[in-house]
């Protein structure tokens, strides 16, 4: 089923079956529920259901307007009649597989005025008819089919074809002479629909899809009457118009006046004129019961008049009460106001006494608060300046230790610095010794050699000397000399062996300490490693016996830190507590004096009660409402003014109140009123938080009670009363829409739930209740309390001064804490340097003692030049031990000589004794310098190498000296710079510590001043708060009287003018009588009313049923008028329907007695109405009489003459309202050849404004058309051929040799 296939009926449009379809029961443009368009039958408008029974109808409530405006206007004709007018024909018609038509088979062309279709028994011609029946969108029930897809054609060569269609093709045409037209621009389309196996199908207009309501708009916009199927007589149909009956037997039915109304037009107003008929007759109903209301209402009130006369006699007696009362009322109230403005005269001379307190309050106020403002911004400097001093501290702190590892670090460098400073020196002199070493020992061996020289030649010249005085002492001493000159001789070899082996002792003494030099170095800086590491250990552990010290007494100091500020923090909860409860106490003690002050000023009534509760005699007496209660100072105008019963005294039950009655009567005492708490139960709900307009406060929500139970009192009290602003505010707030509220403003101006208003004037009411709930206390317990006060503020004092002793001594705390951690830290810093170091040191020594193990000599190596060396000596002692011998022996000898020659050559022998002393000298000095050559060539390649490490290592020690140097630098600039500030901010502190000191000493000035005026104060409050005491309850006397006038109010009097109480002026109050006189005067007035008994309901019944009979009048007056508009609308539609009807009525008849003339050739037949006088009701009879005959009624005619009628009628009715296609199948099926022929040329002569397509047997029928369609079946499928009978006649006439006539072709 495609998804465009409409199921609704086309607007503006109701269609109507073909004429011949009535008879048969059948109903065009419908398809089966699964696929197509159902449209609405009859004659009724778009919209409106069917009329029903009056049982089961619904009233119209609809508007004289609205009715009258719904009635559509009358329906244009479907098409001119004109000649020349443009027209609809079909040109022709494409089946493709539909029914009998196998494949696409094209059926036309048409011709523009008369086509027939011929052909033989079930060849397919009502097929044609039905391809148009199924585009016009008709039920396949009514095409002769069960379902659609019985449709699609079926036979042995075509199967299995999933889909039939069929397209109509048309145009609009402007008639010309003859057979010739002209087709009128872009009006060409096509209207196709496809049917499915499915039993489904869809409508095409020019190829595109769309809707079949589409394609109902598009053929009735160009005149097909589609509406009423004129057009569409369909086989064995034609005798069915003419047997409709005169009118239809149900609603539903339909006969042949339904038929031409619907037609006509005027069946549009049928169902308007039923239902003004049925509005006229209900509202005649409706005006029947309104009069008799009027009547029934009017009796009712004639009954109460005499009842409502007495009423209003006993109503001027008691307005005559109430201006009696309202004189008295206005009395008492100037009375009280005097008194109240002689206590406010009173109150204005103490509130000019309270002016200076006042104003030295403010001014003690502004500066406590000026004051308050200084302090914090000290106390803001002072927190700033401590906090800046220990920012400050900590980074010095943070500097400090940064110096202490910078300062250990360049004392490390400075260390290394000198001791390869030392190291270079001695490798510089070791470098240049080597260097020397061998010039210097070439000069000492050249110098020693001419030195030897010289005293070889000095020791010979003192030899000749010495032989010469030996040559005189030779003889004596001859002997002994030649002994001496051979000892001497043999000394001389010996001293040669000597000296070449003390040489070759001193070279193997030179190679062994040149062999053991490196190592003894390294033994000599290991050495100085131990010692350096010893001192490092030393300091190491000295300073972590500090840590330690400072890790055990730290915990101790911040614990006593701990304690101490623990102390603080609860002796500051201490002093907190304290002054809060000075701060409390004291303002109880102020509130105990004013209770008191108010209890002395308390009325003798309530004293008298409170007496006996404490006597215990009335033990369920709570107190006065007013203080049992309190409220904020900025609600107290407020409450007191909206609120009456905060004098009333609430009591536990009603039994305690009655006690409290009875003891005032005995007692005469006075009167008051009570407030039962028992009977207040019921308030319990109400006391929950509600809603509020503009969520404003209710005034019982801002009561504040000490005792629970006696909120159900308040509540009675105040009920739901609000608080607002102002009064703009509470008029808004009091008329809600939903809702009225009471509402009090805080000037005590108040809108009652009833609307009226209260307020104004000069004075306003407040005092009635304070902002704390009032105590009975007696002087001793306020005494008791100021003594308490004393005391409290006695130890408030006292914490003040130990928490300032507290402060001072973690002050110093704090400080020691702050030392010990720096101390702490600076040596755990100083540890991790001395650990580095000792570590160095510990792989210094480590390393020395690998370089002295690396330079041990080599056992077996120093043992052979030990042994070397020993030998040397061994034979040096040797050597030098026989020299010696030899040499005492020849000092004997020369000794003995000189003994002999008495000591005549000793001084000569001194001489050659040193000369050969100094050449000994030279000798060894040569050994020495020729050793000293040979080893300096070899030690002075590694002295130069360790010069240049040295070297190396001092510039890279340099640069991280200077590195050092310059980061100290910076460190102590940046910790200066720091200690400046600190010290700064440490000398400006005290300063503003004392500023603050003076500045609380001059607070505390201010404050004793505040305390003081503040107790002069309360007295004068103490004094106000008594006369205000007196003026709340005159004012509430004012109140009552006020209230009382309120309820006092004139009633109206009928027949007179509105009076109102009157407000008696200044000199009038003055002037009048004593109270007891008006009293008296009420009374008898009260004693006159009371003997009336009247029933005071009469007259409110009496207006009620005279509001109530006018109304009924008006009501009546109104239905009557409704009723004749819809009477006059009413006669207004009939007549408007028959004229109508009877206009067209005419032209058909007429029509139709003309045509069946015309085809009967003398006949005559009429439409004639059953009841002339209504052609509504009976309906329309269609009457005829046959050539020769009689007349007679349709149901007794033959067919052929039931035939001719119905054509005559048909065309009666296209001469009304044309349309541009007629389709008829085999309607000539009952006439003669006679009749056939004159039907044929009378359809020949209609057809000139409207095309006739009709399927015919009859040769007299389809040889005048202008067109032939031939219908043929051959293998089970129907084909066409279309053919001009004109030319086929020509060509006739030609064969025959017979002069052709003149025949229009195309």
């Amino acid at each position: 089923m495609e998804g465009e296939q409409p199921t609704g009926t086309v607007p503006g449009k109701s269609t109507k079956t073909s004429t011949a379809a009535r008879g048969k029961g059948r109903e065009p443009l419908e398809e089966s529920s699964m696929d197509m368009e159902v449209e609405n039958e009859g004659t009724r408008e778009p919209g409106k259901e069917p009329p029903q029974a009056a049982s089961d109808e619904v009233v119209d409530n609809r508007s004289l307007e609205e009715i009258l405006g719904s009635i559509p206007p009358p329906p244009p004709p479907a098409m001119t009649s004109e000649p020349g007018a443009p027209r609809l024909m079909i040109t022709h018609i494409v089946n493709q597989n539909f029914k009998s038509y196998a494949g696409e088979k094209t059926l036309g062309p048409f011709h523009k005025r008369f086509s027939c279709i011929i052909g033989p028994n079930g060849s397919g011609k009502s097929n044609i008819i039905d391809s148009l029946l199924f585009v016009f969108g008709y039920r396949a029930q009514k095409i002769r089919s069960k379902k659609l897809s019985v449709l699609i054609h079926n036979s042995d060569e075509h199967k299995d074809i999933p889909s039939c269609s069929v397209e109509v093709h048309f145009q609009k045409i402007t008639d010309k002479e003859g057979d010739d037209y002209e087709v009128i621009p872009d009006s060409k389309f096509c209207v196709s629909r496809t049917a499915y196996r499915d039993n489904s199908s869809t409508y095409y207009i020019n190829g595109k899809k769309k809707t079949f309501r589409d394609v109902g708009m598009l053929l009735r916009s160009h005149g097909i009457d589609l509406d009423h199927n004129r057009f569409l007589i369909l086989q064995g149909e034609v005798e069915q118009i003419a047997m409709m009956k005169p009118k239809g037997q149900t609603e539903h039915d339909e006969g042949m006046l339904e038929y031409l109304e619907d037609l006509i037009g005027s069946a549009r107003l049928k169902e308007p004129i039923r239902t003004l008929c049925r509005r006229v007759e209900l509202l005649n109903e409706q005006r029947g019961e309104k009069l008799n209301r009027v009547k029934l209402v009017e009796k009712e009130k004639d009954a109460l008049e005499e009842d409502k006369n007495k009423a209003i006699e006993f109503l001027c007696l008691e307005n005559q009460i109430f201006k009696e009362k309202n004189q008295m009322c206005q009395y008492y109230i100037h009375d009280l106001k005097k008194r109240i403005n002689d206590l406010e005269m009173q109150k204005e001379k103490i509130n000019e006494e309270t002016k200076s307190i006042n104003e030295k309050s403010s001014k003690l106020a502004e500066e406590t608060k000026t004051k308050n403002k200084a302090l914090k911004e000290l106390e803001k400097k002072c927190h700033k300046i401590t906090k800046f001093i220990e920012e400050n501290k900590e980074k010095f702190t943070q500097l400090d230790l940064q110096d202490v590892k910078v300062r250990e670090k360049l004392k490390h460098a400075k260390s290394k610095a000198k001791k390869l400073e030392k190291q270079l020196q001695k490798d510089k002199e070791k470098v240049e010794e080597l260097k020397n070493v061998p010039s210097t020992s070439a000069k000492a061996i050249e110098d020693a050699t001419a030195k030897k020289e010289l005293l070889a030649k000095a020791k010979d010249k003192e030899e000749a000397k010495l032989r010469q005085v030996l040559a005189s002492l030779q003889e004596e001493t001859k002997g002994i000399q030649k002994e001496k000159e051979g000892k001497e001789k043999e000394l001389m070899e010996f001293s040669k062996e000597v000296t070449e082996s003390r040489s070759n002792m001193e070279i193997a003494q030179s190679e062994l300490e040149l062999y053991l030099s490196k190592y003894n170095s390294a033994l000599a800086r290991l050495s100085q490693a131990q010692e350096a590491l010893g001192s490092t250990s030393s300091t190491l552990k000295e300073r972590k016996a500090a840590i330690k010290d400072i890790a055990g007494k730290l915990p101790q100091a911040e614990q006593q830190l701990k304690e101490k500020e623990n102390a603080l923090e609860k002796l500051g909860r201490e002093e907190s507590g304290a002054k809060d409860l000075v701060r409390n106490l004291r303002r109880k003690v102020e509130e105990a004096k004013s209770s008191l002050a108010q209890s002395r000023s308390r009325g003798k009534v309530l004293e008298a009660l409170l007496q006996q509760k404490k006597c215990g005699n009335i033990p369920g007496l709570y107190g006065r409402l007013g203080d049992l209660g309190a409220i904020d100072d900025k609600y107290d105008v407020a409450i007191s003014s909206s609120c009456g019963a905060l004098d009333h005294i609430v009591v536990d039950t009603i039994d305690t109140a009655q006690a409290c009655v009875n003891f005032l009567k005995a007692g005469g005492i006075g009167v008051a009123t009570f407030i039962a708490l028992d009977k207040m139960a019921v308030w319990e709900k109400k006391t929950q938080k509600i809603p509020t307009p503009e969520n404003v406060p209710r005034l019982f929500d801002l009561v504040k009670v000490e005792d629970p139970k006696v909120r159900l009192a308040f509540y009675f009290a105040l009920r739901d009363t609000l608080v607002a602003k102002n009064l703009e505010e509470a008029t808004r707030i009091a008329f809600q829409k939903e809702k009225r509220w009471r509402v009090v403003t805080l000037q005590g101006q108040i809108i009652e739930v009833s609307g009226t208003m209260t307020g104004g004037g000069g004075k306003v009411m407040k005092g009635r209740m304070g902002s704390s709930v009032v105590m009975d206390i007696s002087e001793e317990e306020i005494s008791k309390m100021e003594s308490q006060l004393q005391r409290d503020s006695k130890r408030a004092v006292q914490c003040e001064e130990e928490k300032s002793q507290l402060e001072e001594a973690i002050k110093k705390l704090q400080q020691d804490i702050r030392e010990m951690r720096n101390t702490s830290e600076k040596y755990t810093a100083s540890i991790q340097g001395f650990s580095e170091q000792e570590i160095d040191l510990k792989n210094q020594i480590k390393e020395l003692e690998a370089n002295v193990a690396a330079a041990a000599p080599d056992k077996t190596k120093q043992k052979e030049l030990e042994k070397v060396l020993d030998g040397y000596k061994k034979d040096y002692e040797r050597v030098a031990q026989k020299a010696g011998k030899m040499e005492e022996e020849v000092k004997r000898l020369h000794q003995l000589i000189m003994d002999t020659n008495n000591q005549k050559l000793k001084a000569q022998q001194d001489k050659i004794d040193k000369i050969d002393k100094e050449m000994d000298e030279c000798s060894s000095a040569i050994t020495k310098a020729q050793v000293a050559a040979k080893t300096a060539d070899r030690n002075l390649k590694k002295s130069e190498e360790a010069l240049q490490r040295t070297e190396k290592e001092m510039e890279e020690n340099e640069k991280e000296m200077k590195k050092l140097t310059a980061e100290m630098t910076t460190l102590e600039d940046k910790a200066t710079e720091v200690m400046n500030e600190c010290k700064q901010a440490e000398e400006a502190l005290p300063a503003v510590q004392e500023e603050k000191k003076n500045l609380l000493q001059e607070m505390k000035t201010i404050q004793d001043a505040e305390h003081a005026l503040q107790s002069e104060a309360l007295s004068i409050k103490l004094k106000i708060e008594q006369i205000d005491g007196h003026i709340s309850t005159h004012q509430g006397k004012v109140k009552y009287w006020q209230k009382e006038i309120s309820k006092l109010s004139l009633h109206a009097i009928e027949g007179e003018a509105p009076e109102q109480l009157r407000v008696l002026s200044e000199e009038e109050l003055e002037a009048l009588q004593e109270p007891d006189v008006l009293s008296k005067r009420i009374a008898l007035l009260e004693a006159q009313q009371h003997q009336l008994r009247p029933n005071l309901g009469a007259i409110a019944e009496y207006r009620r049923k005279e509001e109530l009979y006018l109304k009924h009048v008006e009501e009546l007056d109104n239905i009557t008028s409704e009723r004749d508009k819809f009477r006059e609308a009413f006669e207004q539609l009939r007549k408007q329907r028959l004229n109508e009807f009877m206009a067209g009525f005419n032209v058909i008849t007429n029509k139709l007695k003309e045509n069946y003339q015309m085809l009967t050739l003398g006949g005559d037949a009429e439409l004639e109405l059953v009841d002339s006088l209504d052609p509504f009701s009976e309906g329309i009879m269609f009457s005829v009489r046959p050539p020769k005959k009689s007349w007679k009624k349709i149901f007794n005619l033959s067919g052929g003459e039931k035939t001719l009628s119905s054509l005559a009628l048909v065309f009666a009715l296209h001469h009304y309202k044309p349309t541009p296609l007629y389709f008829m199948d085999e309607i000539d099926a009952a006439l003669d050849f006679k009749n056939v022929s004159i039907v044929a040329f009378y359809i020949y002569e209609q057809t000139k404004n409207a095309q006739f397509i009709i399927i015919s047997l009859r040769n007299n029928m389809f040889e005048i058309a202008d067109r032939l369609i031939g219908i043929y079946k051959t293998q089970n499928t129907t084909k066409s051929v279309a053919t001009n009978p004109k030319i086929l006649a020509l060509k006739g006439l030609e064969e025959l040799g017979l002069p052709a006539c003149s025949v229009a072709e195309r």
